[in-house]
């Protein structure tokens, strides 16, 4: 695989596991585009595999190999090989059409009082966004990341010194949540970031944090994710959740099995922080 190319002016930070993984990247759409390279952090943590032939003819992958497990440690590998002044966070089953890497470009050289810029996706898994820009550090209520939608400026992050909480994402203790600490740690840094109403990817079928909202491990890693970003006002949140999720999922006496889980999760949080 190529090593770095000074006229690279984005990269895309695909994160994969094992020989599945490696496949559904073969399998996506990722156009060639002029200032754009798609490194691949790849954890195989049992074996080594072949890169794919076809992605080990293209000139604009850079796959580097690892024995690690957990998308954030995955993540952490992927943002600590990237060269390029902005990066985009991606997974490996996403879709992305040439536009929306030029669109992401031409966004931050318009934008340059940004480190973080967030956008939004299509799929069949219905997420809405607003339909105006705003400042991350104070977003609309309803609003939530997902992982595959955050670009930055690579030396402001590394400058930050903040990585992703590897107790938090697939393969860690708690299975998902990541993405809302690591932006949560950048803005009390004093990074600055916007949200842009511009697509710039599809993905099929709903996410983990959509697919598994009212599942016991996702209510738990809620409640964790709260300790951190709301230290003193996690228990008015707690209910507040409880309380509309009752109704949204029609399950009137869950109130106390959503309580008790996200008090756990808590619990758990602060365990790992002393530990």
């Amino acid at each position: 695989m190529k090593g770095k190319n000074q006229k690279i002016k984005l990269q895309v930070l695909i994160c994969t596991l094992g020989e599945a993984g490696i496949k559904r990247v073969a399998a996506a759409s990722h156009p060639s585009v002029e200032e754009v390279e798609y490194l691949v952090s790849w954890q195989l943590p049992e074996r080594d595999v072949p890169i794919p032939e076809e992605l080990s003819k293209r000139s604009d992958f850079r796959i580097v190999k690892n024995r690690t497990r957990g998308l954030s440690k995955n993540r952490n590998l992927a943002l600590a090989a990237a060269s390029a002044p902005i990066c985009l966070i991606a997974d490996d089953d996403l879709a992305y059409e040439a536009d929306a890497f030029r669109k992401i470009i031409e966004t931050f050289q318009d934008n340059p009082e940004i480190d973080i810029a967030t956008f939004k996706y299509t799929g069949t898994d219905s997420k809405s966004y607003p339909s105006e820009t705003f400042n991350l550090s104070k977003p609309p209520k309803g609003y939530f990341i997902t992982s595959f939608e955050i670009a930055f400026r690579r030396d402001k992050i590394i400058e930050s010194g903040i990585k992703f909480n590897e107790d938090f994402g697939i393969g860690g203790k708690f299975p998902a949540g990541e993405e809302d600490i690591w932006i949560h740690d950048m803005l009390r840094y004093g990074l600055r970031g916007k949200f842009f109403p511009t697509a710039i990817a599809r993905h099929e079928g709903a996410t983990t944090g959509i697919r598994l909202a009212a599942d016991p491990e996702l209510i738990r890693t809620k409640g964790a994710v709260f300790a951190h970003t709301h230290p003193w006002t996690w228990p008015l949140r707690m209910l507040a959740h409880a309380w509309r999720y009752q109704f949204k999922l029609g399950r009137f006496s869950m109130l106390l099995q959503y309580c008790n889980l996200w008090i756990k999760g808590v619990g758990q949080a602060i365990k790992y922080n002393r530990d």
